[in-house]
């Protein structure tokens, strides 16, 4: 196949988010962090497979085959223990394809780590960067759920508003400020918390904390 020729799909915010909550709907109403491995494992019935230096080989930590039969993943990234919110995003990274790329990825015909490895090297990088950034909004938008986010923002806001000179803090230091015990309870990175968090209404159109 001329991967060369490829055109990623034009997927808006609305509807990957969209995307994101029914599948969320349909396989976890439990609590958080979302156990994304049990979900491809029991209810997708893909293939988990570590594989050694596949970071390092392919320059992702992560692949779904187009047959969705299998998802491999880096060795150490998988049986690291302090890594465990990149290897849950990473997963559902790669549900993300699952979701919004299905009949798009599946005749890519990739089902082996070379054959995935000459697909990066053949499609332009502009299309494989739309790609990548859908797959990664649907993650956020799957693993943080707004409402949830909301719910808990306001518990650990009051406990910000206790802070000193609080009226002077601007909003990208409450964010990152806010962004650890949140990422705590929802199992991803600060990063990936502060980026959900631009999201709320109390984050638009602000520069500075009101009181």
């Amino acid at each position: 196949m001329n991967y060369s020729d490829l055109k990623t799909p034009y997927i808006n915010n609305d509807l990957i988010k969209t995307k994101a909550e029914s599948f969320r709907n349909k396989y976890w109403d439990q609590e958080f962090p979302i156990n994304i491995e049990k979900i491809i494992d029991f209810k997708l019935k893909i293939n988990i497979i570590p594989i050694p230096n596949l970071e390092k080989i392919c320059n992702t930590d992560t692949l779904i085959t187009s047959d969705w039969e299998s998802l491999y993943v880096d060795d150490n990234l998988y049986n690291d223990e302090r890594r465990q919110n990149r290897l849950r995003f990473s997963l559902a990274h790669e549900i993300g394809h699952y979701i919004l790329h299905k009949e798009f990825y599946s005749t890519w015909k990739i089902n082996s780590i070379e054959k995935f490895y000459s697909f990066l090297d053949l499609i332009p990088r502009e299309q494989y960067s739309y790609l990548e950034t859908q797959a990664n909004k649907f993650a956020t938008y799957f693993l943080v759920p707004r409402q949830a986010l909301e719910e808990r923002f306001r518990i650990e806001y009051k406990n910000v508003e206790k802070i000193k000179n609080f009226g002077n803090i601007d909003i990208n230091t409450l964010k990152s400020y806010i962004a650890n015990p949140l990422s705590k309870f929802f199992g991803v990175s600060p990063e990936s918390i502060e980026i959900a968090l631009s999201d709320l209404e109390f984050f638009k159109n602000q520069t500075q904390i009101k009181q």
